[in-house]
């Protein structure tokens, strides 16, 4: 009877280790109801190692390294963002542009690069700031899908 019962712990065994191998998470995500009345979903690429908290302000890290710090804000605050970082002479342009369906820029001032996203279709802003390297900033960005969520 013993004999029986450790063939069937260990069949069971090798079916839940068989199972936890082969489960794969693609991506790890953050909502968050935002002061602005939003409601906005943060989606880090897992598979490609990145890992998010689930509080706010949030940090997007990668083998246990912080990448991006994140927080919120009214997104009438951006233009005075970018008016202050072009105002400022140790600050440079890094990129701008759209990426899914969100507008953003980028300033680096230093050894920081902060990125500003406008959420579309709400009154949310995006800050994600860093003082990882250019590289893995940017990896990190392009790696996380920001999205408002009905």
């Amino acid at each position: 009877m013993l004999k029986k019962i450790l063939c069937i712990s260990a069949a069971a065994l090798a079916l839940a280790v068989s199972l936890t191998a082969c489960s794969t998470y693609l991506e790890k995500s953050g909502t968050y109801d935002v002061e602005t009345g939003d409601r906005v979903k943060i989606t880090v690429d897992a598979k490609a190692g990145y890992d998010i908290t689930l509080e706010a302000p949030f940090v997007i890290s990668k083998d246990d390294e912080t990448i991006l710090n994140g927080t919120f804000l009214y997104s009438e605050y951006l233009e005075e963002y970018k008016s202050a970082y072009e105002a400022e002479p140790t600050a440079s342009l890094v990129d701008e542009g759209e990426k899914d369906g969100n507008e953003y820029f980028c300033y680096a001032v230093g050894d920081e690069y902060d990125y500003f996203v406008k959420v579309g279709d709400s009154n949310t802003a995006v800050i994600l700031a860093s003082t990882a390297s250019e590289e893995e900033a940017s990896a990190a960005f392009n790696s996380t899908v920001i999205s408002l969520e009905e």
